[in-house]
């Protein structure tokens, strides 16, 4: 049993085939008459530097966390689908095989695809990332569907609704991303240098010498002249070390071994194209980054990747009615994680007695595990909050004047009889306790 036939149900697959969808009415956009998709054929995965760029892309945002966001208090709508996301998004693959799979798809082909697994009833019980050879979007029935074909040969249609698109490039298509084209000549010249690197190696490593013959010689002679020498003095034959040769010959030179390189200053405007293109830089793909570097390769590469998918996985899984309600799927990273202890410690310092962190959210930036209680916040309390006109409108940490639970501050009115006895004792003990801080 195939990844296909555990996609979706047999009846699914009939009914798709029934339907005839690839011979259908093609699907009206703004630009298209029918919009199609075809992956990219320029080898851009078979570099070693385009797939060096892209692997360190797909690697960084295979460390997202996704998240299923309710209102506060709230119960879960879809338990089913929010079990996805608090365990694996399918039997074979865990998130970051599902993120590094899916980034690597669409930096390649500029569109990657989500697919629903679909069970007996029709129910959302798995997400995949789907690398079809071709796509297209076909009306049946006055819904659009979108109709993907297969390395295998295989042909599977889903209901564009129930599919999530990722595109990068998209100007020519409403729906289907741009191909790689502009980066078509840098591969070229890429491959092309390789190729003669490669040559003049071999080149190099396989003439040692150069013989001048003295007279005309015929093309034939010359190769046995050749070949009769190189025996003679490069060969086995030779045990003294010594070249000796007649007066056939002129004159004998031994070529020094160069290795040879390409020009650093072409090297460097490739990589300068390819680094533009990605939106990455050497620092990023050699793991050589400053906290600012991470940090900007993160807000332009790897969160727009996070915010896209997200709403997309939103729009797949999530009724508008449970949207409203506060629900939805969300990717998110601090990348506080990398950066250095010493600015660890200053976040930390400065969020932690704010009640804007708790005890489990600084661990996570140490990396360290969570501790019973930890999701409890510190908030000082010696702030006042005044007025316009400078009188006191709230304290003990913004509980307003009067409230019950402000029980340190003080007002002209004595106390009630519902406020229960208060004695000397009582201040005394206050005054020891002050004390003794």
């Amino acid at each position: 049993m195939g990844f296909l036939s555990k996609l979706v149900p047999a009846s699914w697959r009939r009914q798709t085939q029934q339907s005839n969808l690839t011979t259908t009415t093609g699907f009206q956009t703004f630009t298209e008459t029918a919009p199609t998709f075809s992956a990219f054929d320029g080898s851009l995965y078979e570099q070693a530097q385009t797939r060096a760029i892209v692997e360190r892309i797909a690697l960084s945002c295979s460390k997202l966390k996704p998240e299923f966001v309710m209102p506060e208090g709230g119960t879960s709508v879809n338990p089913r689908v929010q079990r996805l996301f608090e365990t694996w998004p399918n039997d074979e693959m865990t998130w970051p095989d599902f993120l590094r799979r899916l980034a690597t798809i669409l930096y390649t082909d500029t569109t990657a695809y989500v697919v629903p697994q679909l069970d007996r009833d029709y129910r959302v019980i798995g997400l995949y990332p789907l690398k079809p050879t071709s796509a297209e979007v076909v009306e049946y029935e006055g819904e659009p569907f979108i109709v993907f074909h297969l390395a295998s040969g295989e042909v599977q249609a889903f209901g564009f609704y129930q599919v999530g698109i990722l595109t990068r490039f998209q100007l020519y298509s409403d729906i289907f991303g741009g191909k790689n084209i502009p980066l078509t000549s840098t591969l070229r010249l890429m491959d092309a240098q390789r190729q003669a690197e490669e040559l003049a190696l071999k080149n190099g490593a396989r003439i040692r010498f150069i013989g001048k013959l003295v007279g005309l010689v015929q093309p034939d002679q010359m190769d046995k002249k050749r070949e009769k020498f190189g025996e003679a003095n490069l060969g086995p034959r030779n045990t003294s070390g010594m070249m000796v040769y007649d007066n056939t010959w002129e004159s004998i030179q031994q070529i020094k071994e160069q290795s040879y390189t390409i020009d650093e200053g072409e090297m460097a405007r490739i990589d300068k194209a390819l680094y533009t293109y990605f939106g990455i830089n050497e620092h990023i793909l050699t793991n050589d980054y400053t906290e600012e570097q991470w940090g900007a390769f993160y807000e332009g590469c790897i969160e727009p990747f996070a915010l896209m998918l997200g709403e997309q996985l939103t729009k797949m899984l999530i009724t508008p009615i449970q949207r409203r309600h506060g629900n939805r799927i969300m990717f998110s990273s601090s990348y506080l994680e990398y950066a250095t202890p010493e600015s660890k410690r200053k976040v930390i310092e400065s969020m932690m007695d704010r009640a804007a962190m708790s005890f489990n959210q600084a661990a996570d930036i140490l990396q360290m595990p969570h501790i019973p209680g930890g999701d409890m916040r510190i908030l000082r309390g010696e702030f006042i909050l005044l007025d316009e006109n400078n009188n006191i409108v709230a304290t003990s940490g913004g509980h307003p004047l009067g409230s019950q639970t402000d029980t340190d501050t003080d007002t002209d009115e004595g106390p009630s009889d519902d406020d229960g006895p208060s004695s000397s004792d009582d201040a005394e003990e206050d005054d020891d306790a002050i004390s003794s801080e």
